[in-house]
């Protein structure tokens, strides 16, 4: 399962197919008579896409508010959705280059603080990507089921800097009795 940034990215993928397989309109409601309209010929002018609201037997749909719906859901209306979410998406993205930032939200941010801590520790838990993928229907089973990749983390070096734990310990008691014992507190250890 991918994270939640490239299920939306999945999602928005889906959506810009179906959209750019449709006839591309303008799409407009016409409400027909079907008693007296179909006779007369009246249809929709070439490059147009008639959704009909009050339909005969064999096409449009019953309702006009059905048909306006429709209409206004066209693959135009769509595709700038699906740019829209892009640019959503573009913003808020895992800050990447690895550990231990990796999968951070960029769009989130910092705290400002001196060391500053994300807003967002995880892309998975970015509050403006979990709603734009609840637009996109993601359930509570799917965003469980997410996939949470963390950096691997760098092995860890021995000591202080890579230096020795013994050298690290020999330097810290030799600067602790460099401490004037007027300076030493009831709880001193040297």
């Amino acid at each position: 399962m991918p994270d939640l940034h490239d299920w939306i990215t999945q999602q928005i993928d889906h959506s810009e197919a179906i959209a750019l397989a449709a006839t591309a309109g303008p799409w407009h409601v016409t409400e027909y008579n079907w008693q007296t309209d179909f006779d007369a010929g009246i249809g929709t002018s070439p490059g147009e896409v008639d959704i009909v609201g009050h339909g005969y037997e064999g096409g449009g749909v019953e309702r006009v508010e059905d048909a306006r719906h429709i209409a206004a859901h066209d693959p135009a209306a769509v595709l700038r959705r699906c740019a829209a979410d892009r640019k959503i998406l573009e913003h808020h993205s895992p800050i990447g280059g690895g550990w231990p930032g990796h999968y951070v939200c960029a769009g989130c941010g910092y705290d400002g603080g001196y060391c500053p801590e994300p807003y967002t520790e995880h892309v998975n838990d970015c509050p403006t990507l979990l709603a734009l993928a609840e637009g996109y229907g993601l359930t509570e089973e799917q965003r469980a089921a997410l996939d949470r990749p963390e950096a691997e983390q760098p092995p860890r070096k021995p000591g202080f800097g890579g230096m020795p734990d013994v050298l690290v310990e020999q330097m810290v008691r030799v600067s602790l009795s460099t401490v004037p014992p007027g300076l030493r507190g009831p709880n001193w250890k040297a």
